[in-house]
Formats: structure tokens, C-alpha cells, sequence
């Protein structure tokens, strides 16, 4: 059996890119970061840089929902845009050689959504077909990697094209709340685009999807969660996030590999979802990971924070670019999000 792979991967970022450091000055001067606790969750997060659609004067009003929607619109459009072409040229198609089209994002609500607007500043074709995947959160690249491989499986001539984008700096807010201070440390802005299909002579890009699992607990709904209010989404992440992950992540690593055949020794390459330091740390301890095979993820947590829906695709660019995988070589990704729920996908080169 063919299995779709992974035929072009691309990510993209604002064009602003701000040191860690000067991200909690700025904290400092509104008057958001006088509990020396909040200093330590800066410097102790993982994070070096981050990239924004926004600078630092865009924080000196306290924006209705309504405004910063808006600017989610004008900020995203652009964005995923150049991440979709650059995603075409690194699979050497066109916009016509698109069949599906699913688009995932938690940070922005608009009707007509994103879809339609990109498919029409892209010239697609009439007859896409569209889905979008809102309200997901960090692990929503996983679903859209799933439907989009159950389509051009079925169809194998078939190419979907996947785009992750989140604008998170629009919904930083104006307390100084440790939780909330753990949010403005962490979140950032990005996009990636992957499009998957039967290779059927077409060189991929990237390797090809062999199975996937997701595990959510429904007594922990209230540990992560993205909250709307009249001043944008607010972030809720309980301190006992990475404590359940850790309690569940073995069995569900194992649960996936055992029913390929497979264990954790024969997996050379490990993506892991950086939602923070802390949550790497747990995850490699339980797994028993190396610091080799956690440098692709961490790498990515400092140089972009998390960026939520895109950020585990970062993770796999770094891989593809970084890690030379071989052909035959497995590959485990793994992200955590609101349920609390985990996702995993196995991979092959």
C-alpha cells in the first residue's frame, strides 16, 4: 500500500521579530510584570524570540474583540497567502493542482472564513473543496493531517493542502495574573502550509503519514482553554497541564507504535510539541528521549515560541531540514491541547 505523504511543507512568520527580553521590559513599563515571579516565568519558559503582527505600541490600548478580529483578518490574509505559495513552489505545483483545501485556526472568527478568502486571492479552483478547523488549539494540525490524508488515500490522485495560522499576539492581556503572564511569555504568531498526496512519481517532500491516535480526557476540559470576552480570547492553562501529560503520554506512545509493531527504540526521529519548557522536560523524561532527539523542538520553542496550530509543522520543517532523515527512517510527532487532549501521528520516510 502507497501511503499520502508528505509532497511540500513551507512555514511563515511576521516580519517583526522581538527579543524575549525586551517583551517583558515593555511588560515592565505597563506596569504588568512587578511580581518577581514574573520575571522568572520569562526567563525560565524556553523562549528567545518571538514574532508578531504587532509591536510593542499595540499594547497600549486594551483593543475591544471586534478590533482585534479585524486585524486578525487584515494581518492573516497576507500571511497565509505567502506561506501557500512558498508551500506550492516546494512541491513544485500550482494553485489549479489543489483538490482540498482545509484551513486551521483558533485565533480569528470571520464569515466568508479563511478559505474562501485565500482560495480567491490564490485563483483556486471553484470546485475546491473546503473545511475549516476552528476552536482546536495546539493540537489542530493533527485532524487536518488526518483528513487530508483520508482524502487523497481514497482518491490517491487526489492533493489537499493544509494551512495552520495563528495570530496570537492580538489576544495578549491586560492583567498581571500568573497565568495570564505565562500566556504573554509563550504565544506568538506563525503559519505553516503542507500539502499531502500519493507521491505516484512526485518526489516528496517531507514523509509519508502511516497512522495516527488521539486521546482526550473529559474530567480535565477546564485545564486549557481559550475563552472569548469583550476584549479578545483569554487564555486559561491550569499548572497541572504538563503533570496529566506526563501521567498518559507513555501508554499513548506505546498504544500507537505497538499496533504498527513497533517501539520507542526504533524511532529515530521525535517531534514534540513545545507548548513550554516544562511540558518538554516531562515529555522526554517519560518517554526517555534524548537531548538530540528534543533539540529539534526546543530549538523551535526559543527562536518562535508557541505558535499553537503551526508550531508542531515548524518542528517537522526543522527535522526535514536538520535531521537527514534516511529513507525507512520512523518518526513519532506529538502535540497536547485543550480536552485535555493528546495527538500523535507515525511517520515513515
Amino acid at each position: 500500500m502507497t501511503h499520502p505523504a508528505i509532497l511540500g511543507l513551507a512555514t511563515g512568520v511576521p516580519a517583526l521579530r522581538m527579543n524575549q527580553s525586551d517583551i517583558y521590559a515593555q511588560f515592565q513599563m505597563l506596569g504588568l510584570a512587578k511580581n518577581r515571579r514574573v520575571r522568572d516565568i520569562f526567563e525560565r519558559i524556553g523562549v528567545g524570540y518571538r514574532y508578531s503582527v504587532v509591536d510593542h505600541s499595540y499594547y497600549t490600548e486594551n483593543h475591544g474583540t471586534e478590533a482585534r478580529n479585524q486585524r486578525y483578518l487584515a494581518e492573516a490574509l497576507p500571511l497565509g497567502e505567502a506561506t501557500i505559495q512558498r508551500c506550492l513552489d516546494d512541491a513544485g505545483l500550482t494553485p489549479d493542482d489543489i483538490d482540498d483545501f482545509l484551513v486551521v485556526s483558533c485565533t480569528g472568527l470571520t464569515t466568508p472564513g479563511l478559505d474562501l478568502h485565500l482560495a480567491g486571492r490564490l485563483g483556486m479552483r471553484h470546485d475546491l473543496r473546503r473545511t475549516s478547523i476552528i476552536g482546536m488549539g495546539c493540537y489542530a494540525a493533527f485532524p487536518a493531517l488526518l483528513r487530508a490524508h483520508e482524502s487523497t488515500a481514497l482518491k490517491p490522485g487526489r492533493k489537499a493542502l493544509v494551512l495552520c495560522l495563528e495570530l496570537c499576539s492580538l489576544h495578549l492581556q491586560f492583567d498581571d495574573s500568573l497565568e495570564n503572564m505565562v500566556a504573554s511569555a509563550l504565544f506568538s504568531d506563525g503559519a505553516a502550509a503542507v500539502i499531502v498526496g500519493t507521491p505516484n512519481g512526485h518526489a516528496p517532500r517531507g514523509p509519508q503519514l502511516i497512522d495516527s491516535a488521539t486521546q482526550c480526557d473529559y474530567t480535565t476540559l477546564d485545564h486549557m482553554a481559550f475563552v472569548l470576552t469583550d476584549h479578545g480570547f483569554r487564555m486559561h492553562l491550569s499548572a497541572y497541564v504538563p503533570d496529566v501529560l506526563a501521567a498518559h503520554i507513555e501508554t499513548f506512545v506505546d498504544g500507537l507504535l505497538a499496533r504498527n509493531g513497533l517501539c520507542r527504540e526504533q524511532v529515530r526521529l521525535w517531534g514534540v510539541h513545545p507548548g513550554s519548557s516544562k511540558i518538554l522536560d516531562y515529555v522526554q523524561e517519560r518517554i526517555g528521549l534524548s537531548d538530540a532527539q528534543m533539540d529539534f523542538s526546543r530549538r523551535i520553542l526559543w527562536e518562535y515560541g508557541n505558535m499553537s496550530s503551526p508550531t508542531i509543522l515548524f518542528v517537522l520543517d526543522e527535522i526535514r531540514r536538520c535531521a537527514e532523515p534516511h529513507p525507512g527512517d520512523y518518526g513519532v510527532l506529538l502535540a497536547f491541547g485543550p480536552g485535555l487532549t493528546m495527538e500523535g501521528a507515525l511517520v515513515r520516510w
